[in-house]
């Protein structure tokens, strides 16, 4: 026995043995290799000019190159790519000398049968910038047909952001969403629906649940990339199906800017990945990034050590920028949503002419009553044009059956009536770069009738609440995370609330017509005071519900919610109240800049320790600046009473 276990050793022993010989022996071939590369590229590069172009600014850039904390989940120097194919040494996603030594010599390397695939063609951004900072040998000529066929820069005109505001259903786009789109003077697709347009996402499992999505999302589960379709599907899913207003704004970028974008955009086109992050790693933050490819210096529209990156910054940041004393972001074009247009449709017919238009989404007269056709055509045509903005928006587009032949029916009736010229009443709404910042900054005066005045410090990471300025947001809308705030009184520091998130969307029925109302709804999360006379009493609450809203005149919203809540004082099931709060409240725009909000509720609880109570507030905002609002706000719990005169700074 003893002889049989020495011999299986044995054998174990030479196995480690000769496997150990074989990765020595690769790693001797490959040291070697290595040696006679960089002979080579050293025959016309000196080693300061490898070493320092190794380390210029641009070269990191376009590896994606961050040291620790410059990038979420970044503990060491390295590359965000996450991809192998990207880099041309197995070393190359933590060592960019290495990685520049390997590009060098792919560079210097011949054509072969396949152009498409050589290091030219295939890192286009690496090799154009390489060329002008370092003196090659004269190279090859070389045709590089897959790029020149995508990106077709003969033609290539100009490169315009474009910003999809806010959906609020879907947790992911709650905060909108950036694309790039590239347009050309090509005869075949110089209209904007055909124009060639970047998107970069997460690469989910339609198979994950709500749950297992929000987790894997929040906590890098998911590996993301670039990917580009005609600009027709983007308007499609976002302002038809989604019904989201998408802006585009050009960029006043150079020839020279656009290019290196372009020719860096193809490189991530090759099936480059990256670890997902919703707060950080995502589109406002890679395509950020890549728009920073257009500026070989220093230039950055993301921030350095950066916790969250939203959309709607890219916008902000670039609009800073000048560029050669010009403005960077050109005057942005307002692509309505299906629900504006709609909106704008109804906005442009009197009262008659909206009863005419009731009347036959009801079916109560049709296109033949002689009444209708005694109207004046051009009459007839603001109708049936809302009509058919009625129908493709009650229907997404999707006509079948009898809705299909009604249109038909509205469509050749239309096609007898005069065109009309668009309104010039009609206003587009103040686009996204013209209102307040994502973040905000609040320093207040706390007054209480009790206890001695306090100063409040409070932060919030984003986003809008419902007294906020509108521009650029959901009308009506509340989107708030991770809002903080710290009462300084009596030479201590308490923590007055921490609300997670608060998400609020009056929906009403902003047309009249019927079929156009939607359910307000609610939801929030986080820790507040359960009245205000103690700081020890901090309670966790969940609270959400539906409701409905009205507008008696335009600039006013009132509505009424049934909100379902959970109340904890210690945290345990045992004493959490559960129970019923119903709502109502009003919003009204006085003035531009001056805005109220009043609402009041009472909360019951039906099971754990007895919650029987009032809560109201009167709130009021105005605004003294793009990123500067004055607000007072005076708030009731129970028989307590707090008042409060707070400087909110947007940034």
């Amino acid at each position: 026995f003893l002889q049989l276990a020495y011999l299986k050793t044995l054998r174990q022993m030479r196995f480690i043995y000769f496997i150990f010989l074989y990765f020595f022996s690769v790693l001797i071939q490959l040291e070697e290799v290595n040696s006679q590369n960089l002979s080579k590229i050293n025959s016309y590069f000196t080693k300061e000019a490898i070493k320092q172009i190794s380390n210029d600014l641009y070269w990191l850039k376009l590896l994606h190159y961050y040291h620790p904390g410059e990038s979420i989940g970044q503990w060491s120097t390295r590359s965000d790519v996450i991809s192998p194919n990207f880099f041309l040494h197995p070393q190359g996603n933590t060592n960019p000398e290495l990685e520049l030594q390997a590009t060098l010599q792919a560079i210097l390397e011949p054509v072969g049968e396949d152009p498409d695939q050589h290091v030219r063609c295939r890192f286009i951004a690496r090799t154009k910038w390489l060329m002008s900072v370092l003196e090659f040998p004269p190279l090859e000529e070389i045709r590089c047909p897959m790029f020149e066929r995508w990106a077709n820069l003969e033609e290539a005109t100009e490169m315009n952001i474009i910003f999809v505001s806010a959906y609020l259903e879907n947790p992911a786009s709650a905060f909108g969403h950036i694309l790039i789109q590239f347009n050309s003077k090509n005869r075949f697709f110089n209209h904007p629906l055909l124009s060639p347009t970047l998107n970069f996402g997460a690469i989910t499992n339609p198979e994950d649940g709500a749950l297992e999505y929000a987790m894997r999302g929040l906590f890098g589960g998911y590996e993301s990339g670039f990917s580009d379709e005609r600009f027709y599907n983007f308007n499609h899913v976002y302002g038809e199906t989604e019904q989201r207003d998408l802006w585009s704004y050009p960029l006043n970028f150079s020839k020279a800017e656009r290019e290196r974008v372009t020719y860096h955009t193809w490189e991530l086109l090759q099936h480059v990945r990256f670890t997902y992050y919703f707060f950080l790693d995502n589109c406002a933050y890679r395509m950020a990034e890549l728009l920073e490819m257009a500026w070989t210096d220093g230039r950055r529209l993301n921030r350095p050590m950066a916790l969250w990156a939203i959309p709607v910054y890219a916008v902000h940041n670039l609009k800073a920028m000048n560029a050669d004393g010009e403005d960077l972001l050109g005057t942005p074009k307002l692509i309505p949503s299906r629900q504006r247009r709609l909106n704008q449709s109804v906005s442009e017919l009197d009262d008659d002419e909206k009863q005419w238009l009731h009347r036959l989404i009801l079916g109560e007269m049709n296109l033949e009553d002689p009444n209708f056709l005694n109207h004046e055509k051009t009459r007839q045509a603001r109708i049936l044009d809302a009509w058919i903005d009625y129908l493709q928006f009650k229907h997404e587009g999707k006509f079948e059956g009898e809705t299909a032949k009604l249109r038909s029916t509205i469509l050749l009736k239309r096609s007898k009536l005069p065109i009309l010229e668009p309104s010039s009443e009609i206003e587009d709404p103040p686009d996204p770069s013209l209102g307040t910042r994502p973040t905000r900054f609040r320093l207040a005066g706390v007054s209480h009738e009790t206890m001695s005045p306090a100063l409040e410090l409070g932060v919030w990471t984003s986003h809008h609440d419902l007294l906020g300025d509108e521009a650029g947001h959901l009308n009506n809308a509340e989107l708030v995370t991770l809002d903080l705030r710290l009462h300084l009184r009596d030479n201590s520091s308490h923590l007055d609330s921490l609300t997670l998130f608060s998400i609020q969307n009056l929906a009403g029925n902003p047309t009249g017509v019927p079929g156009d109302r939607s359910l307000s709804w609610r939801v929030k999360g986080g820790w507040d005071r359960q009245h205000f006379n103690c700081y020890d009493c901090l309670q966790f609450q969940l609270q959400g519900g539906l409701g409905i809203s009205y507008s008696m005149g335009g600039h006013d919203v009132e509505y009424a919610f049934l909100d379902l809540f959970g109340k904890s004082l210690n945290h345990s099931w045992g004493t959490t109240s559960w129970g019923m709060a119903p709502h109502i409240g009003m919003l009204w725009e006085i003035l531009d800049g001056w805005k109220i909000r009043l609402e009041g509720g009472w909360y019951r609880s039906y099971s754990g320790p007895v919650m029987d109570h009032g809560k109201a507030l009167a709130h009021q905002r105005w605004t003294l600046s793009q990123n500067l609002d004055l607000r007072l706000e005076y708030d009731q719990i129970h028989d307590t009473r707090e008042g409060k005169l707070a400087l909110n700074f947007y940034w």
